[in-house]
């Protein structure tokens, strides 16, 4: 409306269904590999998507507190090591820092 800025904000989307908090953050097109956080039997987990090992986007499952930290790693590119990714004992925040 009159304004020549780009628009690149990041598409997300969530919904509830039965006793499930599905998050997503980011668009999976175009990865080139994915990483598992969490126990999908558990169902609790995330699943990371990377371009050339860069987070591009994340579907998460019953992670409501690690959402936004995902969130961090999608909108700052962040480039981290598949075992960081997967590991839970390291919190999502600092690899976002």
């Amino acid at each position: 409306m009159g304004s020549n800025d780009p628009y690149d904000a990041i598409p997300w989307f969530w919904s509830n269904q039965y006793d499930l908090r599905l998050q997503t953050i980011g668009l999976s097109r175009g990865f080139d590999d994915l990483v598992v956080r969490g126990d999908p039997a558990t169902r609790s987990f995330f699943v990371i998507y990377l371009r050339r090992g860069i987070v591009i986007a994340l579907d998460c499952v019953n992670m409501v507190r690690d959402y936004a930290h995902g969130r961090l790693l999608v909108s700052g590119a962040v480039r981290s090591s598949r075992g960081e990714l997967a590991d839970t004992r390291i919190p999502l925040r600092s690899l976002a820092a």
